[in-house]
């Protein structure tokens, strides 16, 4: 029985202890903040991980195990195995994304398993306490790094054409604290009188309140027949 004759119970156990309170701060981390991937699913993931680093290292005693036998191999496949997995955390919301921490926090609960099974403890507590502080830490910075970041903005509007819309348009988004990027126009119908034509402006702003104002005075337009304003999330400036 390859667990007794290469690797004690007490280590066996400690292995899987240590990698399932580990998984259980990150998924408690991750729940708090309403996330459906929590505790359950880091626990299970890091588990997981360990138990396939330890079959891999000291399973398969009765085959012979020559030069090219890596008993790491198993391991290796649970990085690839879990990304599956955290795609299934990812959510697409209108033009953003949502979840990806959290895939990463499924994918990180591998790695400690792994690294639990091999018996590297000073590294999966090294790994957890720095997760923990960037995950709860960014939350209280978060205010100040807003100060310094753009949000990536799109105007939709719809508007019936022949009322030289887009020049008003341009000249409202040029005199936001914005940066255009780039426009994209769509027209239907084939006559001018009352044909709509569609109309897609991707901007980095500062402030969405004074995005939100200029949506407003173009909504205010007789031929504006709709206004949306889709953000994609910050970014650094």
């Amino acid at each position: 029985m390859w667990p007794v004759r290469d690797l004690t119970l007490f280590d066996l156990t400690l292995r899987f202890l240590a990698a399932a309170g580990a998984a259980f701060l990150l998924g408690l981390e991750r729940e708090v903040r309403g996330h459906p991937a929590g505790i359950r699913t880091h626990v299970l993931v890091a588990v997981g991980a360990v138990l396939f680093t330890v079959a891999g290292a000291y399973g398969f005693g009765d085959l012979p195990r020559g030069p090219n036998v890596d008993p790491a191999r198993i391991a290796a496949q649970v990085a690839s195995g879990v990304g599956f997995l955290g795609a299934g955390a990812i959510l697409r919301q209108g033009p953003g994304v949502r979840g990806l921490t959290t895939a990463a926090t499924v994918w990180l609960a591998a790695a400690i398993g792994v690294a639990c099974g091999a018996g590297g403890y000073p590294a999966v507590a090294v790994a957890t306490v720095v997760v923990l502080l960037v995950l709860v830490g960014m939350r209280l910075v978060k205010p100040l790094i807003a100060r310094w970041s753009v949000v990536q903005t799109v105007i939709e509007l719809d508007y019936r054409r022949g009322h030289g819309t887009l020049g008003p348009v341009l000249r409202t988004v040029n005199g936001l604290q914005t940066r255009l990027e780039h426009f994209e126009i769509e027209d239907e119908g084939e006559s001018e009188a009352d044909g709509l034509r569609h109309v897609s402006l991707y901007l980095n702003v500062h402030s969405l309140d004074e995005v939100y104002a200029a949506a407003d005075q173009l909504r205010g337009r007789p031929e504006v027949a709709a206004v949306r304003v889709l953000t994609q999330g910050p970014r650094s400036a």
